[in-house]
Order: structure tokens, then sequence, then C-alpha cells
């Protein structure tokens, strides 16, 4: 089995609508940091003991891919149930639920404390980092649903609480 096919040889891809696009357009850029994001949640995942944060993080893993999915041009229909409502309304419950439970600190904190507390830390940042191309991604390319916008925007407050958890 082949694990290339030499499409993207030239500097461009596709994305699921079938446009052609440069490797290094925005859209690609935005693609990639929730990858990244993906990532770094698979890691703490890894590392973690708790069954019901470890469902908690692959159902936000799954949600985010479909997230990517809809960015890339794909149709509705082929994420079954994935709207960014749905995952918008699933992130601002579970920092309810969350903040219960944690203190908000008086002074600055640094990650490093513990190893999930940085490996978090790290998904808060990419996260921040991700709206902000979503945003220049959206004020000058492509018009992304608002909904997409307040989804990235929830996810470093996510991280940050979940990363408090662990300090």
């Amino acid at each position: 089995m082949w694990y290339f096919t030499g499409k993207g040889d030239a500097g461009k891809t596709s994305l699921f609508d079938g446009s052609s696009v440069k490797k290094d357009d925005p859209i690609l850029e935005l693609l990639g940091a929730i990858d990244e994001i993906n990532s770094y949640i698979g890691l703490g995942r890894s590392k973690l003991e708790s069954d019901d944060l470890n469902l908690d993080l692959l159902y936000l893993q799954t949600s985010l891919s479909k997230l990517m999915g809809l960015i890339a041009g794909a149709s509705a229909q082929s994420l079954f149930d994935f709207t960014p409502g749905k995952l918008l309304e699933w992130l601002e419950a579970k920092i309810k639920i969350c903040s219960k439970d944690v203190l908000n600190p008086k002074e600055f904190t640094f990650p490093g404390t513990t190893e999930l507390g940085s490996i978090f830390d790290i998904c808060r940042t990419v996260s921040r980092r991700t709206e902000r191309i979503a945003v220049r991604l959206s004020g000058t390319q492509k018009k992304l649903d608002s909904q997409i916008l307040t989804v990235l925007n929830r996810l470093s407050s996510y991280f940050y609480i979940i990363r408090l958890t662990f300090e």
C-alpha cells in the first residue's frame, strides 16, 4: 500500500469541495492548527487515568475532525449529526461543570506544575492561535460561520479549566 499520492508535490492540494488551493493558503493554516490541537488532545488522552475526561476528549477530537471537514467544504450530510452549534453547547456545558470544582487563580500561573496541566495549556494556547487564524481568514478570504469562531473561542476556555484541574 502506498502512503503518498504525489498529487501535492507541486505545492497544491484539494479540499473536500474539490477546489484546489496552494499549500500556504490560510484555510490550510486553519485546518492545520485544528489538527495540531487534536494531536495535543491525543497526547493528553494518552496520559489520562480518568475514563470520563478521556471520553470527553475523544468526543472533542471527533467533533474537531468534523469541524475541519465543514471548513474544508464537506457536505453537511457527510458529517451526520454534527453542527458547530451542537459542539458549542457541549463546550459551554462542560466549562460550567468543570468550573464548579476549580478556583480561579488570584495571580498569573505558569504551566509546568504537572505534565497533564502543561499539555492542556498547550491545547489552550494552540486554540487561541487557531482562533486568530480563523478570524483573519474570515475577514479576508472565506466567511466562516460565526458559530465556528465562537467554538474556537470557547476551546481556549475549556482547556484553561481542564488545565486548572491538573495544577
